[in-house]
């Protein structure tokens, strides 16, 4: 690219945008791949103790990902969660209840428990800074 077809403030304010987008592009992308994991995994034939950690590991990673990068506004009373991230937890729970049973029944209740307790700890300690801010 020629710097003379750059508009230097244009480009500089737009920067943050970017990299939000490829961070969300990326997430999306990590997404997609925990879910075809979880997926595939009922071909690799494990022991069952060792499927059952692995659905766990990744039903846990899916849930992370909703956490850290699909919640977009902390301020109503059940934070507003990405639909576009957290469709693959919704999809990864239901994939593993019905492909590894019993096991993964246990994985997604942990999973689940795991994440409402995340999501209530977070939004609580944003709660109380917001507090702090405005006292």
């Amino acid at each position: 690219m020629h710097t003379h077809n750059v508009n230097i403030k244009t480009a500089a304010r737009k920067t943050p945008e970017r990299y939000s987008q490829v961070k969300f592009l990326a997430v999306i992308a990590e997404q997609q791949s925990f879910l075809m994991r979880l997926v595939n995994l009922w071909n690799l034939q494990l022991p069952q103790e060792e499927q059952e950690e692995e659905v766990s590991m990744l039903l846990m990673q899916l849930a992370e990902n909703v956490l850290l990068h699909g919640v977009l506004d902390w301020s109503p009373k059940k934070p507003l969660i990405s639909w576009d991230i957290a469709c693959f937890w919704i999809q990864g729970q239901k994939f593993a209840l019905s492909l590894y049973e019993q096991g993964g029944a246990r994985a997604v209740d942990y999973a689940r428990k795991d994440l409402a307790d995340s999501l209530a700890h977070e939004k609580y300690y944003r709660n109380r800074e917001r507090e702090d801010l405005h006292a």
